[in-house]
């Protein structure tokens, strides 16, 4: 007997993501900084920016507050988080361009051109292994000579001693976060109500792919500067550049 077709991504869920992900995301606040340091850019420079997968819009407004001059194009599959994105934005008007989008399509890639940087947050482990090796193929293409694809994602453990520590380690940080950010466990408790630690609770939506992997892949295709930039409780900011 064959297994029921995963559940995709749903409007509820874009919802209570808006709502909870400064919680749910460990120290969100690092990511960001960290994201907003490697962007190959001068703070007076401008520049085309792309998101993919925008949420609720705080990596794209962090971007176009360090730098005035950039313009960012911001793509995501969900009508609920473009709609908080544009209320994010809504300081930098004109100065941003959302678009609905299907992370696996093709079309959206091929319409982009020149762009500095590619960000990501919490998106392309949706794609499996063959998804994320064609992105970053077709990624490559899209970016200006030393431009940089940046991600911030979940990412697979290589052991069951690796799992056990990443689900863990998302835990406490859930858990901690919901106190200093909600003033109680609250937000925590929801957490672990609807099974959000997929590192405890597989889903078949969801498909992280090893560090080492995707480190190898962009190195392969002729990214430079891969590296790791920060890693917490299976989440990880890693990339590459483009060559000049």
């Amino acid at each position: 007997m064959s297994s029921p077709d995963p559940i995709p991504w749903q409007e509820i869920d874009s919802k209570r993501f808006i709502e909870r992900g400064q919680v749910y995301t460990p120290r969100r606040d690092e990511i960001e900084t960290t994201l907003l340091e490697l962007i190959p850019a001068e703070a007076d420079e401008p520049f085309v920016a792309v998101e993919l997968g925008t949420g609720a819009g705080w990596l794209s407004a962090a971007v176009l507050c360090r730098f005035p001059q950039a313009h960012i194009i911001g793509l995501d599959g969900s009508p609920a988080m473009l709609d908080a994105t544009r209320q994010t934005l809504a300081p930098y008007t004109g100065r941003f361009d959302l678009r609905l989008f299907r992370l696996e399509d093709i079309d959206w890639r091929v319409s982009l051109s020149n762009v500095r940087v590619i960000l990501s947050s919490l998106v392309i482990h949706h794609l499996d292994d063959e998804g994320k090796q064609r992105l970053f193929y077709d990624l490559y293409d899209v970016l200006e000579p030393g431009g940089a694809l940046l991600l911030a994602d979940l990412v697979a453990p290589t052991s069951e001693v690796a799992r056990r520590a990443y689900a863990r380690a998302w835990d406490a940080e859930v858990r901690r976060q919901s106190v200093e950010l909600m003033g109680d466990t609250g937000a925590y408790d929801e957490f672990v109500r609807t099974q959000w630690n997929l590192f405890d609770y597989p889903d078949p939506v969801d498909t992280p792919s090893p560090l080492p992997d995707q480190l190898r892949w962009l190195t392969d295709l002729g990214y430079v500067g891969v590296d790791v930039f920060w890693l917490r409780a299976g989440h990880a900011v890693y990339g590459g550049y483009k060559p000049k």
